[in-house]
C-alpha cells in the first residue's frame, strides 16, 4: 500500500492519502511520481465543483514524463465524495480556454456535494486516492482555512 502526503504549512494541512493502485493504477502512479519529486505547485479552493481544493497542473509545470501522456478513464466519476482525491486528464486543445498542452488537475474533496461541472461542461475524473480517516477532520479544517485566505503553495510528497 502506497501513500502520499498533501502539505501546506500556512493552513496546517498535512493529509496522508492512500493511493488506490488497484482501482486506478495509472492515476495513482501519476500522483506517486509527483510525490517522489516532492512536487510543489499552486492550489486554490475550487469555484465550480463544490468542496474541493483544486491543484491545476498545466503541462508547462509538469515533468515531461508526466505532461506528455494522458491518463485514461479509470474508477471515473462526475460526483466525488468527501475524502476522495481525483485526477482530471484533458487532451491538448480538447476544451476551450485551457492552457497549451495536455492539462491535468488534482482535486482534493473534503465534503459531500462534489460535482465535476466546469464552465465548459461536465467532465469525469479518476478517483485515485483517499485521505486516511485519521487525517480527515484536520484536513477539512485546513482546506477551509485555505478557502478563507486564498491560494496557497501545496507540496505533494511520497511517504512510506
Amino acid at each position: 500500500m502506497r501513500h502520499i502526503l498533501f502539505i501546506e504549512p500556512k493552513s496546517g494541512l498535512r493529509a496522508k492519502c492512500e493511493l488506490l493502485d488497484e482501482q486506478a493504477p495509472r492515476s495513482a502512479e501519476f500522483l506517486w511520481q509527483l510525490g517522489l519529486q516532492s512536487f510543489t505547485c499552486d492550489a486554490m479552493h475550487a469555484i465550480w465543483t463544490g468542496p474541493e481544493l483544486s491543484v491545476p497542473l498545466p503541462a508547462s509545470i509538469l515533468p515531461d514524463t508526466l505532461a506528455s501522456d494522458l491518463v485514461p478513464a479509470e474508477n471515473a466519476t462526475s460526483f466525488p465524495n468527501a475524502g476522495e482525491i481525483v485526477l482530471a486528464s484533458l487532451a491538448a486543445g480538447s476544451k476551450k480556454g485551457l492552457p497549451p498542452g495536455n492539462f491535468f488537475d488534482i482535486g482534493v474533496f473534503y465534503g459531500q456535494g462534489g460535482r465535476m461541472l466546469m464552465p465548459f461542461g461536465w467532465i469525469e475524473v479518476n478517483v485515485c486516492a483517499k485521505i486516511v480517516d485519521a487525517d480527515m477532520v484536520d484536513a477539512v479544517a485546513a482546506i477551509k482555512s485555505i478557502q478563507k485566505h486564498g491560494a496557497c503553495r501545496l507540496t505533494i510528497e511520497a511517504c512510506q
